[in-house]
């Protein structure tokens, strides 16, 4: 919007000019002193109106910038709003895979036991025939985790000392430990850090909590450096 004062005193000037511009006379000589008044109004005519125009064209911008300002805050609002209830549906994703596994790996080991001592008392003659692959998957379930079977290997996390226990992970984490893990294991997202961090803390043991992490979190690689700090956190909570 024009500056209105600056507007009438233009148009002030203006009419000034005109009039001294009506006065003049074909045949009447005017002045050197005339002339420049003249030329001197107009050069100050020209100077506010360039003025004029220089400060429309900075107001002009400024509200370009703010209206991309409002879009770019409106744009940020909406995908960090899209951003959690992804997490949001991830974490419900990893809750009911929880769920799901809480109530088939029991059955599954039930199985396996009733199975063994099935073969152990049963005579010679009766008993049934098993195939390799399922001797091999009862040994294996008894001493380790069917992930890390399924892998063959058992990750350092699992093998090196974790530290002193503790009785909420919180006090295990320090602001270097949690700034790494937000940036490493959860893409930026402090709230899905911190509601993570919650719900293995309500955990009973272990076992549930690495079922949860891997459920919700298959992206992880167990061999890095940032899974193996947390993962040793977590033994610090459980293993004691």
């Amino acid at each position: 919007m024009l500056n209105a004062n600056k507007v009438s005193e233009i148009k002030i000037i203006i009419d000034g000019l005109l009039k001294d511009i009506e006065s003049l006379s074909e045949t009447e000589m005017i002045s050197h002193l005339k002339w420049e008044e003249l030329l001197m109004s107009a050069s100050i005519i020209t100077q506010k109106l360039t003025t004029l125009r220089i400060e429309q064209e900075r107001n002009y911008m400024k509200e370009l910038k703010e209206q991309a300002q409002k879009l770019h805050m409106e744009r940020e609002h909406e995908i960090k709003v899209l951003n959690q209830n992804i997490s949001e549906l991830r974490r419900s994703i990893s809750d009911l895979n929880l769920n799901v596994s809480k109530s088939i790996v029991p059955d599954l080991f039930t199985s396996s036991e009733v199975k063994s001592v099935t073969l152990k008392d049963a005579e010679p003659e009766e008993l049934p025939e098993v195939e390799e692959d399922e001797i091999e998957f009862e040994f294996l379930s008894e001493s380790t985790p069917i992930v890390d079977a399924a892998i063959g290997n058992v990750p350092e996390w699992m093998k090196d000392i974790p530290g002193p226990s503790v009785n909420n992970i919180h006090m295990a984490i320090t602001l270097n430990d949690k700034l790494y893990f937000i940036k490493e294991l959860f893409n930026g997202d402090e709230d899905q850090f911190r509601l993570t961090i919650q719900r293995l803390n309500d955990m009973s043991s272990l076992k549930e909590a690495l079922e949860y992490s891997r459920s919700a979190f298959p992206e992880w690689d167990e061999d890095s450096a940032a899974v193996y700090r947390f993962y040793m956190i977590l033994r610090r909570r459980y293993d004691g």
